[in-house]
């Protein structure tokens, strides 16, 4: 059984459990805070065109051709980023 000591009370409690038995706040909060920060700050993801499924058919398939364009454009530069670190090795 995993044990934490919650940062608040002070108290060991199970560890597997969501908020502290005593107290009832939530555990490893610090750690837990850190971490949706980062996701915050962190890149996910390509930035690419949004496309709403409401959008009239010519846009649309407008904007697929874009994006297609993006995609080329994401996968050069990738290629150069490769073949640059590969060659300073």
């Amino acid at each position: 059984m995993k044990e934490s000591k919650c940062e608040h009370c002070g108290f060991w409690t199970n560890g597997h459990l969501e908020n502290c038995n005593y107290c009832g706040k939530r555990l490893n909060d610090r750690h837990l805070s850190e971490i949706e920060e980062r996701e915050k700050i962190e890149f996910r993801g390509m930035p690419l065109l949004k496309i709403d499924p409401d959008t009239p058919f010519i846009r649309k398939g407008f904007l697929y051709v874009l994006r297609f364009i993006q995609l080329i454009f994401f996968s050069i530069i990738s290629m150069v980023a490769a073949m640059a670190s590969s060659t300073v090795h």
